[in-house]
């Protein structure tokens, strides 16, 4: 494994550069005094603004940051210049060109919406995009699509708020998951938890009351929440409409298969329960076995038949590409039973391999990386995908990515026409204030004057949360209302 010395005479841009630096090299060692490469990096000022440059071995390039009115701007000129002169560097060095350029955030589309702002056209923007932070033609095109998908959806009302539900349970743990989430086990802390969740739920709702602001879109996720029973799903949706109203928009991720049945789905139907999520991940056996996942290909297909003939009308599905063991003619047979089966949206998601999941100990402690797709596999994949998708009529509309993904590359959701999920765009595109409750949750309140977000997470750990939560609740309140 490579290992990169980076020096810079200015601290706070080193975890900037550094992501550029995994952009090209993956998940190496990075410090300030050792390292196999070296990487330097100088910032030189003067009457006009800044000179950013980067140098390694003989290979040196340099980006210019005019002077910008702000602290904030400033920094964000600066940020991107060094960044860029760095990915110039490493671009040269090793001959590769990540289809995502230089940009290591996790959501692309602000970037095009910040052009739009500056009065740019969506093709200016586009061209934009490829120009200066050097995202590729096909990667330019996808943010465009989306920006398109979510013309009239983007922006909430503002005396609107949209709420996530975690539930934080799971029948098994998957091998990539890093989510707040635990096993159900013998259940004896979904009793407790339901009732903590309730309770920060009735204060929520006395906050939403005071603000004045009311329901837009719901989303119950997790986790599976379709691990908990019947019983327990019926107190939480009764009571999230009895506290909140009625949603334009409900959706609860069902999503394992084996936690699917008649009676949880009846539950989901009787509280106004929409969109749901029945998510095969793989139609292959032998992959949802070496993942984790406890139930088989045929499950899928039987929930599926299942949520249909109870008259579910909006069904999403999550697959990932680049899974373990998994090669392009898998993920294809996937994508071949997706599309035969025509869900209204599907949600195409390229493996990323966190370091609290038990995947990240068994390919890369463990050293057993070969069976993980390539970057070029995966890439293979994910334009598979789109293609296949767009041929059947589904449309992009939200994007976004996560760090040790494969490739690089993203997460997308697709829909056919008049199923976008308002939730999903609200929260990705950070457009709706969202309040959450319950365990590892994260309320995220907006701030239009200013411009700002501020976030209120909660605790990860569900003991903790259920005796602590009435800090949860304090917490929630101190942002909301901006209390010292």
């Amino acid at each position: 494994m490579t290992s990169v010395r980076l020096t810079s005479n200015r601290e706070w841009l080193r975890p900037e550069l550094s992501d550029v630096i995994r952009l090209f090299l993956g998940d190496v060692p990075i410090s300030a005094d050792e390292g196999e490469m070296a990487l330097t990096h100088t910032e030189m000022e003067d009457a006009e603004g800044y000179t950013e440059s980067c140098a390694l071995g003989d290979v040196h390039f340099a980006r210019r940051a005019a002077r910008e009115d702000g602290e904030l701007a400033q920094k964000r000129a600066i940020k991107r210049a060094a960044k860029n002169a760095a990915f110039e560097v490493l671009k040269s060095v090793f001959g590769i060109q990540p289809p995502w350029g230089s940009l290591t955030g996790i959501r692309p589309t602000r970037l095009m919406y910040e052009a739009l702002e500056k009065g740019m056209t969506l093709d200016e923007a586009q061209a934009w995009l490829k120009k200066e932070f050097f995202v590729s033609s096909e990667k330019s095109a996808l943010l465009k699509e989306i920006l398109l998908m979510q013309r009239g959806l983007v922006q909430a009302p503002e005396d609107s708020f949209d709420l996530y539900i975690h539930i934080p349970f799971c029948v098994s743990r998957c091998a990539y998951c890093s989510f707040a989430s635990g096993e159900v086990g013998d259940g004896k802390l979904t009793g407790p938890y339901v009732e903590a969740l309730l309770k920060e739920m009735e204060y929520s709702a006395r906050l939403m009351r005071e603000k004045g602001l009311r329901l837009r879109a719901a989303y119950m996720g997790g986790g599976t929440p379709t691990a908990l029973s019947s019983a327990q799903l019926d107190r939480i949706l009764f009571r999230a409409g009895e506290l909140f109203g009625k949603a334009r928009e409900w959706t609860v991720e069902a999503g394992r298969p084996d936690t699917i049945d008649r009676e949880k789905l009846e539950t989901l139907k009787k509280w106004g329960v929409e969109r749901i999520s029945v998510n095969p991940q793989s139609f292959s056996d032998e992959t949802l076995k070496r993942i984790g996942r406890a139930h088989s290909a045929q499950d899928t297909l039987r929930a599926y038949a299942l949520a249909r003939e109870m008259g579910f009308h909006h069904i999403n599905m999550d697959l990932i590409a680049a899974l373990p063991g998994e090669d392009i003619g898998d993920f294809a047979r996937t994508i071949d039973k997706v599309t035969s089966l025509r869900p209204e949206s599907v949600t195409v998601h390229s493996l990323a391999i966190k370091r609290a999941s038990r995947l990240h100990e068994e390919l890369s402690v463990a050293g057993s990386a070969h069976n993980q797709a390539s970057v070029l596999g995966a890439d293979e994949m994910i334009t598979l995908a789109r293609r296949r998708l767009s041929e059947g009529g589904w449309r992009p509309y939200y994007l976004y990515r996560q760090k040790y993904m494969a490739g690089n590359l993203e997460n997308v959701g697709y829909a056919l026409p008049g199923y976008a999920c308002l939730y999903n765009i609200g929260n990705m595109e950070e457009t709706a204030r969202v309040l959450a409750v319950g365990a590892g949750s994260i309320t995220k309140w907006l701030f239009d004057r200013q411009r700002r977000i501020e976030r209120a997470p909660n605790l990860r750990n569900i003991e903790q949360y259920i005796q602590r939560v009435d800090e949860m609740c304090l917490r929630k309140r101190k942002v909301i209302f901006e209390e010292d």
